[in-house]
This record gives C-alpha cells, sequence and structure tokens, in this order.
C-alpha cells in the first residue's frame, strides 16, 4: 500500500486561505501533502541490518547466505523464532526440507550458525512432550520492530565490534 506524506506547516504572517479568502493567524498549523515523497507499506516486510548482512557476507558461502536470507522471511512472533507457512513454529525436519538440505549438510550448516550466533534454540516441555524452537538473530533480521528483551540475551550482535 502507498499513501502520501503530510506534514503539519506553521504558516508564516499574512498568509490568506484561498478558499475563503482570510487572512490566517501566524499560530495557524495545515497540513501539507508532500508530493514527491510517499510511504509504502506491507505486511509481509523483512527488517535486515546492513552491518550485521556484511557480517553474513564475510563468513558465509554465497548458497549459506542465500539460504539465511530465506530463513529471515521465515521469522514470525517476539522471540524470531522461525514459523512454517506463518503458521507452525519449524522443526528440524521442515527446515531442512525447507532449504533443500540432506541430514549431514543440514546439521552442518546449523551448527555453523550456532557458533556464529546466527541462530538459536529455546528448549521447553509442555503437557511432558518436549519442544525445541529455532530462532534466527534478530539483530541480523527480524519482520517486526518489537522483540523480546530476553530473546536478545541468546545472541550476540552481528557485524558490530562487541559483536564479532
Amino acid at each position: 500500500m502507498i499513501k502520501p506524506i503530510i506534514r503539519k506547516t506553521k504558516l508564516e504572517k499574512g498568509v490568506v486561505d484561498l478558499a475563503t479568502g482570510e487572512i490566517l493567524h501566524e499560530s495557524t498549523t495545515v497540513n501539507v501533502v508532500d508530493q514527491d515523497l510517499v510511504i509504502v507499506h506491507s505486511d509481509e516486510y523483512v527488517i535486515i541490518d546492513s552491518s550485521a548482512l556484511q557480517y553474513i557476507l564475510q563468513n558465509f558461502s554465497p548458497v549459506d547466505y542465500g539460504r539465511i536470507l530465506k530463513m529471515a522471511d521465515m521469522t514470525n512472533g517476539a522471540y524470531n523464532i522461525l514459523y512454517h507457512d506463518r503458521k507452525v513454529p519449524h522443526t528440524d525436519t521442515t527446515l531442512m526440507t525447507e532449504l533443500n538440505y540432506t541430514r549431514n549438510k543440514y546439521a552442518d550448516f546449523m551448527k555453523r550458525l550456532y557458533r556464529k550466533s546466527v541462530i538459536s534454540y529455546i528448549l521447553t516441555v509442555k503437557d511432558g512432550k518436549e519442544f525445541k524452537y529455532i530462532m534466527l538473530n534478530p539483530n541480523l533480521a527480524r519482520k517486526r520492530k518489537t522483540i523480546d528483551k530476553n530473546c536478545l540475551t541468546y545472541f550476540d550482535e552481528l557485524g558490530t565490534k562487541k559483536g564479532i
């Protein structure tokens, strides 16, 4: 969706309202539509940090880079968990299929991502059943502006002196 940018502007002394012909007060504020700029909005966007992206480019192959970007589009929620079709959290099996990896190549890839703080895991038990959720580092990519602050404790900041 595209919508125009509207800015509030305070009027200078002696401005005339063309519709009524009256002289407007100095303190009057009017909405002015900027003809050169628009706001582009989408419900399906990914926010990617450019310094973290440079970190990925320097530390991973082009094929890995493509798969990491694909994973960025799978994130959802306050913990940046990877989801399958935006409905169900990915398991190792579903993510391996989605990324088109064999079991051994997938294990090696995920181990490298984990060691470089690109992904992390949350393990939990619900109703006696164990669940493992895969999270992508929100400092790299996310689909929302707000992230649970506890999520950040699992990751280093990628692409910064503190995170390298």
